[in-house]
């Protein structure tokens, strides 16, 4: 099993060597102790150390603190403060660049080598959380949906590439902005309502409704969901609008394209009725002048044809009722009676 790599940062020879011996003996690998910032810095880049083991207060002018955190931010490297002084100040600077473990000298084995396992578990622990946001976010950066995530003091904590580009925006230049500042004021308001009902009563929220941009109108499919927490408050939300915009759109068309189809019918109808009835009744004055030996027959079949005629037009009431209520609800077609 490969060992655990440790990088001791002492100005103190003495004590350094101790440590280096000391953490050989506990089983790890110790390839190097320096004795100032600059050379921490510089040897955590070349050996790659699974975590740094920094004093405090070195020689020259950078801090071990201040190491810790280039070391931190180049590197993403666990370190261990190691000091010999325990005031408040000191404590404080310390705790501010976010250590995984702070050590008193004079420091025991037991402690040193608990506080190495602890710091090692918790550094594995945030990398796979890493991991795993950074997976999150290049999926959500990829999708064609707008995902966001609103701090509950309306603070945009996130946005993805498709939300920001309604803005004609990059998610860099919104993420960090209040809500108000960037929606425009009727959807800023409509947002802002949600996402307090969310907040408070930590329940899904969920709207269909067409907002004005600076580049136009869009349908928002929109859902909202609780999404972080500190303890029982709900402390932001996650946001998924999608844009339906076309098939609103095409909905409506299809829509207005049936309603057409229904005038024409119907229309068609009317001028079917009159071309039917007129050479009935034209058939039906012959038939009845020539008075041959099948007139009652043929009177007989035009009576049948005749009626068939009058339930269609009771079918034409009906649906001109329909179409009376599609006309006057959804303002599609002319009015025929008008013409």
């Amino acid at each position: 099993m490969k060992k655990v790599k440790i990088l001791v940062v002492e100005d103190e020879f003495i004590t350094g060597a101790d440590l280096q011996r000391r953490l050989q003996k506990a089983g790890f690998d110790v390839p190097v102790v320096v004795d100032t910032g600059k050379k921490a810095i510089s040897m955590a880049g070349e050996v790659r150390p699974d975590l740094v083991l920094m004093d405090i207060t070195l020689k020259e002018e950078m801090t071990g603190i201040t190491a810790a955190k280039e070391i931190s931010r180049q590197y993403r490297i666990p370190v261990i403060f190691l000091t010999a002084h325990s005031d408040e100040a000191t404590v404080d600077q310390a705790i501010l660049s976010e250590p995984f473990g702070y050590l008193i000298k004079p420091v025991d084995d037991r402690a040193l080598k608990t506080t190495i396992q602890m710091a090692l578990f918790k550094h594995t622990m945030e990398l796979r959380v890493r991991e795993s946001e950074e997976r999150y976010r290049t999926m959500a950066g990829l999708v064609d949906e707008s995902i966001y995530v609103i701090g509950h003091d309306l603070t945009i904590l996130y946005i993805n590439q498709c939300a920001a580009s309604i803005f004609g925006q990059s998610p860099e230049s919104i993420i960090g902005k209040a809500l108000p500042d960037v929606l425009p004021d009727e959807a800023g308001t409509v947002l802002a309502g949600a996402l307090g009902e969310v907040i408070s009563a930590g329940k899904p929220f969920r709207n269909t409704r067409m907002f004005t941009f600076p580049h136009g109108q869009l349908w928002l499919d929109t859902s909202l969901i609780p999404f972080g927490t500190q303890g029982d408050e709900i402390t932001s939300v996650l946001g998924i609008s999608r844009d339906i915009t076309g098939r609103v759109f095409l909905e409506k068309e299809m829509e207005k394209q049936g309603i057409t189809r229904i005038e024409k019918n119907m229309e068609q109808f009317q001028v079917l009725n009159d071309q039917i009835r007129n050479p009935l009744q034209i058939i039906a004055a012959l038939t009845t002048l020539d008075n041959g030996q099948n007139t009652q027959k043929i009177l007989a079949q035009i009576a049948v044809i005749d009626d068939l005629v009058t339930q269609l037009d009771k079918g034409w009431v009906e649906s001109e009722k329909v179409r009376s209520f599609l006309l006057r609800h959804y303002r599609h077609g002319e009015n025929l009676d008008s013409t």
